[in-house]
């Protein structure tokens, strides 16, 4: 009877995964890519959060809840002390050591602020340190697959969840808002799944490959996958490594890490309505283009884009507004065009002339005439004389192959005569002197 009962309830989960399953399939976003890393997410569409939207610029301050919220609340989802975990936890002290110790000190800057969106919408507090095994929490990491950030979204995924991605801006590095999208990506894989075990699996290897392995097989949760060989390599480390890390930085001292600072992010938000550079808008306001780039990671030529909500440090963002009103863009000199239409490089290209010289050969002078430079008076190169000697060289005309042919055969019998003369001439010389 319990077998039985059992089975219908696996037979119920089955049926329920692959019912969202299919809805995720017709709506075109369920990710189904052979690459573990390339799989790594994907999800449906949904709008800009409008909390950060709705919020106005001024101080902010994200300090969210301490990592002791984070120990309180560790042993509410997950259980940190399964056998397979101790595994994990020793090579973050031994071979990993390094990577852990520079990505808890780099968590001192983003856990804070992650874990206060985390709460708010209802999930795990531990989720917070997700980044550290996915990017050491560094804004800039991008894997071979093509996936940005701390929490290493593929393009596709961070369209989908509403982060902006093109030439100037890549929100996938912005430590808030692509949290916000990761929350409502975990937020599906848990409504798909019901286990927040397997949704880390599907965050890492794609949600279609434990779709499938739960449809085709009798495995019930995560670890039952791990046992039989189902889940890929990295997988099968991935769960571990993050309740590892969750463990470790719940209490780091425990285990010979040193305790991160925590320094959440302050700052204030400037409405920019123009492209402006990162060091102009350092220069108006008193603070390094570094410290904007720190603040603004999602800037991938530090420039800002037009209506762009700039972060500057507290106290920045007064000076900066009232700077901008007033700042007028200096006017940039394009560069001169000869009037065969031409620029410098090209010119000094084909006469094998410096840019420099061909810039004075072009630069007019007050009297509107071309100033003589060396430009003129340089001699032709080696090649330039061939190529003049080829082109003053007076044509050939055709002559058919009739006429070829005729006029060879008068010139054989020309010479044939010749040598005829020739010879009676030297008979007559014999024939005079034998007779003398």
């Amino acid at each position: 009877m319990t077998r039985q009962l059992a089975t219908t309830r696996h037979v119920r989960r089955v049926f329920h995964v692959a019912l969202l399953a299919g809805a995720m399939l017709a709506s075109g976003c369920f990710h189904a890519g052979t690459s573990v890393k390339q799989s790594m997410t994907s999800g449906a569409p949904i709008a800009v959060p409008a909390a950060a939207a709705a919020r106005q610029p001024g101080p902010t301050d994200l300090a969210g809840i301490h990592h002791a919220g984070v120990e309180k609340a560790a042993n509410q989802h997950f259980d940190l002390h399964k056998p397979e975990v101790e595994s994990s936890v020793t090579v973050f002290q031994t071979s990993l050591r390094g990577f852990f110790d520079q990505a808890l000190d780099r968590s001192s800057r983003y856990v804070s602020t992650m874990t206060d969106i985390l709460v708010r919408e209802g999930l795990p507090a531990e989720l917070a340190y997700l980044p550290l095994i996915e990017s050491g929490y560094r804004p800039e990491a991008v894997s071979p697959a093509g996936a940005a950030g701390p929490w290493q979204f593929i393009p596709e995924t961070g369209r989908r969840y509403g982060l902006r991605i093109d030439s100037l801006v890549d929100e996938r590095r912005d430590p808030i808002k692509s949290t916000h999208a990761a929350v409502q990506y975990l937020k599906d894989l848990h409504d798909m799944f019901g286990d927040w075990e397997l949704s880390l699996a599907a965050y890492n290897s794609g949600e279609y490959r434990v779709a499938r392995i739960l449809a085709q097989t009798d495995a019930g949760d995560y670890w039952d996958m791990r046992s039989r060989g189902y889940l890929p390599t990295e997988t099968s480390q991935y769960v571990p490594r993050f309740l590892a890390a969750v463990r470790i930085a719940s209490a780091p001292e425990s285990y010979g890490f040193d305790a991160p600072a925590y320094q959440p992010l302050h700052f204030e938000l400037v409405n920019v309505d123009r492209q402006v550079s990162l060091h102009t808008a350092g220069r108006l306001c008193g603070v390094s283009a570094s410290e904007l780039a720190d603040l603004n990671p999602e800037l991938r030529r530090g420039i800002t884009p037009s209506g762009y909500a700039l972060r500057v440090p507290t106290g920045a963002a007064e000076p900066l507004r009232v700077a901008l009103a007033s700042y007028v863009e200096p006017v940039r000199v394009a560069a001169r065009t000869p009037r065969n239409g031409r620029r410098d490089g090209q010119v000094a290209r084909s006469s094998r002339a410096s840019a420099r010289v061909v810039s004075r050969a072009t630069r007019p002078t007050r009297g509107g005439q071309q100033c003589p430079t060396a430009l003129t008076k340089a001699k032709p190169s080696q090649k330039s004389r061939k190529t003049e000697a080829v082109r003053d060289r007076k044509p050939v005309p055709l002559v058919s192959r009739k006429e070829r042919g005729a006029d060879g055969s008068k010139r054989r019998e020309a010479e044939l005569e010749k040598n005829l003369g020739r010879r009676r001439s030297g008979l007559g010389a014999r024939s005079l002197r034998a007779s003398g």
